[in-house]
């Protein structure tokens, strides 16, 4: 039978683990407690007391778990295989509710469930078509059953350093620059090579590495797909170093937009000789098969990633509403407006999500894969809907997004008294709420530099220019000339 672990748990089972990860140059020991990974380590640990506990948010709790066929027990939806169109239904519900309860990504948790339903479908096949000669899908039917029963975190490794991209891996200048076999031996394989800006990747487990791309002849050493714990000799994990990393090295928690969960966590994992087993090793060699492995965890992905935004979207109307609410502007006609369009980016991304799910078709294996159509249009909408959510806050919120005090600020005396008497917005609400919501849109909207939010707000917000031609324009001029030419009213 299954046991879910807690949160308490999954920290306990990455201190039992001796993972390399670097940050900013250093070795980390206890590295989900450095800043710049404890927001991801945040929404990861919010799975796990989520899936474990009903009483948290009994809504939650029901969309994160299910009932595994390999177990026979109660699992992390992240680690189901998806057999019917309501699987896919209940992944999207799931993806959704997640992102609006936290506004964080779960990188390697949501990334697991596209390469782990890809591989299960591709093993399948590979095996049928070898007529016995291969045994992957077994392999990969204990390994998923085993990591379903310790209710493990199982990241998806895809993106391949990749070099020159007009090369195929085996013509690179340097063999390594796509994941490769360097050796083989009886009871394994050796395996050199990188994955680069993998979400949530300290974090995990497991790594569960399979190709970035197609590959065609004599790319059959770089046709493999394996699994190996975090902490395995020569697994190095160096953390990304985005810019927006800095805010949470430097600044205080109160001065950051969703403190707790709000940053996107990746890292590079570096595979230096490192030797896989034979149980764990999924595909050796087949070319052929990886065409049909990134097709389908490209729907998988895509169908998780759009869903997110989805929840991300509502975030984003909540936010908004908010602080327009603060701003005594929750009544004006322009900011309904924009709340509304957010609206309709976030159902009809959803709608074409569904859509996906509703047309999925069922692989030989039993796993059902989003309708491709459907799925990359909606990834395709989620690009522009995300941005332009982000450019709405902006224009709801105004300058206040990037240039309200900080909390330091607001202590200094005979000062701060001053700066919270003009930070005032509508009467009965709080300085103190109005510059955290703030805090939050500029968290949101993804605009953190001053340049795109000052842009958008600078020589006064759009509504502004909007104004400007309705007073402006000569309305009456062109009614009489539209009457005119309908014949109405004898104009001439």
């Amino acid at each position: 039978m299954s046991a879910m672990m807690s949160g308490a748990d999954y920290v306990k089972s990455l201190e039992a683990m001796n993972s390399t990860v670097f940050i900013y140059g250093k070795r980390v020991e206890r590295f989900w407690e450095h800043p710049v990974l404890k927001p991801a380590f945040h929404c990861l640990r919010e799975t796990f007391d989520l899936a474990s506990d009903p009483s948290r948010d009994p809504e939650l709790h029901s969309l994160l778990v299910t009932e595994s066929p390999l177990t026979g027990g109660t699992i992390s939806r992240f680690l189901h295989v998806v057999q019917s169109r309501d699987d896919l239904l209940a992944r999207m519900k799931m993806q959704r509710a997640l992102m609006r309860h936290t506004g964080g990504c779960f990188g390697g948790r949501c990334v697991s469930g596209a390469v782990i339903n890809a591989l299960w479908s591709v093993t399948w096949d590979v095996d049928r078509e070898s007529g016995g000669k291969t045994q992957y899908h077994d392999r990969f039917r204990a390994f998923m059953k085993e990591a379903q029963e310790k209710d493990l975190v199982v990241m998806g490794n895809i993106t391949d350093a990749k070099g020159d991209r007009s090369l195929p891996p085996h013509r690179q200048a340097d063999p390594d620059l796509y994941v490769r076999i360097v050796e083989r031996y009886a009871d394994g394989i050796v395996v050199n090579g990188a994955k680069l800006q993998q979400s949530g990747a300290p974090l995990a487990h497991e790594r569960l590495v399979v190709p970035t791309t197609a590959l065609g002849p004599n790319d059959e050493a770089y046709a493999v797909a394996f699994a190996v714990p975090g902490d395995a000799k020569g697994v190095i994990h160096v953390n990304d170093s985005a810019c927006a990393n800095a805010k949470f090295m430097a600044m205080r928690p109160e001065d950051i937009g969703n403190a707790t969960f709000g940053m996107h966590q990746s890292a590079h994992v570096l595979f230096d000789h490192v030797f896989v087993p034979n149980d764990r090793v999924f595909l050796c060699g087949e070319v052929k098969a990886t065409r049909d492995l990134v097709h389908r965890f490209s729907d998988f992905q895509r169908f998780a990633s759009a869903t997110c935004r989805s929840g991300y979207i509502d975030l984003c109307i909540g936010a908004g509403m908010a602080l327009a609410d603060y701003n005594g502007a929750a009544g004006f006609g322009h900011i309904r407006d924009k709340l509304v369009d957010m609206s309709v980016d976030s159902e009809t991304l959803y709608g074409l999500v569904a859509g996906s799910a509703a047309l999925a078709t069922e692989l030989p294996s039993g796993v059902f894969l989003p309708e491709t159509f459907s799925v990359n249009a909606a990834k395709l909408y989620m690009n522009e809907a995300i941005l332009k959510a982000g450019q709405r806050l902006a224009e709801i919120g105004g300058g206040i997004l990037v240039t309200r005090p900080s909390s330091v600020d607001l202590e200094i005396p005979g000062v701060g008294e001053l700066l919270a008497k003009y930070h005032q917005g509508r009467a009965g609400v709080a300085v103190e709420d109005r510059l955290k919501m703030a805090r939050l849109c500029e968290s949101l909207s993804g605009l953190a530099a001053l340049t795109p939010i000052l842009s958008v707000i600078a020589a006064g917000p759009p509504a502004t220019q909007k104004l400007n031609f309705r007073l402006l324009t000569d309305f009456a001029r062109d009614r009489r000339a539209a009457e005119r030419l309908a014949g109405i009213g004898g104009g001439s």
